[in-house]
């Protein structure tokens, strides 16, 4: 129960220590949104669409990187043999000596075992990293020129681990009731301006991959299976045949997959979105709570920021306890399943429409989430309080002590996921007091003005990885106000 209480606190990741106070805000009023706000927020999209770019990348860019993945996983043995083929296109301006390929596997000792690697059919020299690959390419890659890689390699997935108060919990790897599959392939990750590659060093809580929007074809043969198994992936099967499933999904930030043979699965359908729970058999009412929760947020957040990006969304209890995103399936706790009563007012609430939102802040759009964690954290913190503001008003008061001020939250938003010296300061920060500061900046703008600004944010930096920087360059066409260096939120 303690670890418990540690982790629902936040949406998506993990550890503990104090921080250094600094002076802050005022809390931020408690505001609903009217029905004459929701109807201007609706209606206004023609001044945005004047001002709006067209994205670097779109879903259905052909010079994305592909990902074809054969995937034979004998469930006896939880193992998974995997054949690879990227096909890379170097979009940049600059020649490529060399491809990194980020390879979260490596990090579990004896789970990766490489079997062989081409590329162009010939022979890779690559050098192996603790969580990565180096390709040396002995050509280089000319801007718009295109490279074939090949990966064979086995998995051999870790047990999950128990868990720890000072390490972000395991979500790759099985338990007696679940086996999830989740950056378990090697990837290549965007390059910056300066063609870095934009590849951290992991951390014990937060995030530290960036993901560059990539089309996925992948084929699962379930080998040895129990009876009943099924599969939560990030889409909708392209087609099945007894135990072979095959997915097309275009345009995704990633491709994460669990099998169990215990979930019960339910489904709904919204505005042509397939919506689906898999759920322990001991937890079906909440999860039809969820289920409901979730299309719920959907609808809200498709009106508020910009329509849903995926086809369909996938959530899976986890048998770990923490909360985390990918794009089109996020896992749930089983802890939050365990405090559901039967009403809205909960964790499993809040933590289902949090987890929601990252289909907008994360996968639709973007950021660099070692370097900038704010970006995302904050935005899907706060859209969790225009889900009770819109469906539960009763309930606004609730959600800021419960979620929020009861914490006491401190420290500065803009931090690295390296800075915060421990989960509780990087938790207070990133998720609670960036919520705090969202509530500042609508406080000041006024709905109207706050919503257009979130419209012409998505709607510009859809299919792109967003930066802070971009963030409030753009907010200065909304208002005079420098609110990143009036604010004291913000370290500068």
């Amino acid at each position: 129960m303690i670890f418990l209480f540690i982790y629902m606190l936040v949406g998506c990741s993990k550890s503990d220590i104090q921080e250094t106070q600094v002076n802050e805000p005022p809390n931020p009023g408690f505001s609903t949104l009217t029905p004459e706000i929701r109807n201007a927020i609706q209606e206004t999209e023609i001044e945005i669409q004047t001002r709006t770019p067209e994205p670097e990348k779109k879903a259905n860019d052909p010079g994305l990187p592909e990902y074809s993945l054969n995937v034979k996983f004998d469930y006896s043995k939880q193992s998974a043999l995997v054949n690879e083929t990227i096909k890379y296109v170097n979009n940049s301006k600059q020649i490529l000596n060399n491809i990194r390929l980020a390879t979260d596997t490596l990090r579990y000792p004896g789970s990766l075992s490489l079997e062989n690697v081409l590329v162009n059919s010939n022979e890779g020299n690559f050098e192996v990293g603790k969580y990565y690959f180096t390709l040396l390419l002995k050509e280089g890659l000319a801007p718009g020129e295109k490279v074939e890689i090949q990966i064979e390699y086995l998995l051999s997935i870790p047990p999950l681990p128990p868990p720890a108060d000072d390490l972000k919990p395991g979500i790759y790897g099985y338990s007696t009731v679940q086996t999830n599959l989740v950056d378990w392939y090697p990837f290549i990750p965007p390059l910056s301006e300066n063609g870095e590659w934009l590849l951290h060093d992991p951390w014990f809580y937060g995030e530290y991959l960036v993901y560059d929007l990539a089309n996925f074809f992948v084929e699962i043969e379930l080998i040895n299976a129990p009876i009943n198994t099924t599969i939560a992936t990030s889409s909708i099967p392209a087609s099945q045949v007894e135990n072979l499933y095959v997915y097309s999904l275009s345009g995704a930030r990633n491709f994460a997959w669990s099998l169990s043979p215990s979930y019960v699965i339910e489904t709904k359908e919204f505005n042509g979105i397939k919506i689906s729970t898999h759920t322990f058999p001991f937890h079906q009412q909440a999860g039809s709570h969820v289920l409901e929760e979730s299309t719920k947020a959907i609808e809200l957040y498709s009106r508020l920021f910009s329509p849903y990006p995926r086809e369909n969304l996938t959530i899976v209890e986890a048998d770990f306890l923490d909360g985390m995103e990918y794009d089109g399936l996020f896992f749930l706790s089983r802890g939050f399943y365990n405090l559901f009563d039967y009403t809205p007012q909960n964790y499993l609430t809040a933590i289902t429409v949090h987890e929601t939102a990252h289909q907008w802040w994360y996968a639709s759009i973007a950021n660099d989430q070692a370097l900038e964690p704010w970006l995302d954290e904050a935005l899907c913190t706060y859209s969790e309080i225009l889900f009770f503001e819109e469906y539960y008003p009763e309930l606004v008061d609730w959600w800021w002590e419960y979620r929020v001020n009861y914490y006491q939250p401190q420290g500065f938003i803009n931090k690295s996921i390296y800075e915060y010296q421990g989960f509780v300061p990087y938790r207070n920060a990133t998720y609670l007091q960036g919520a705090k500061f969202l509530q500042s900046l609508r406080d000041e703008l006024g709905d109207k003005i706050f919503f257009d600004f979130l419209k012409e944010y998505t709607a510009s930096q859809k299919d792109k990885i967003s930066t802070q920087t971009y963030f409030f360059e753009l907010l200065q066409n909304y208002s005079e106000i420098d609110f990143y260096n009036s604010s004291n939120y913000f370290y500068k």
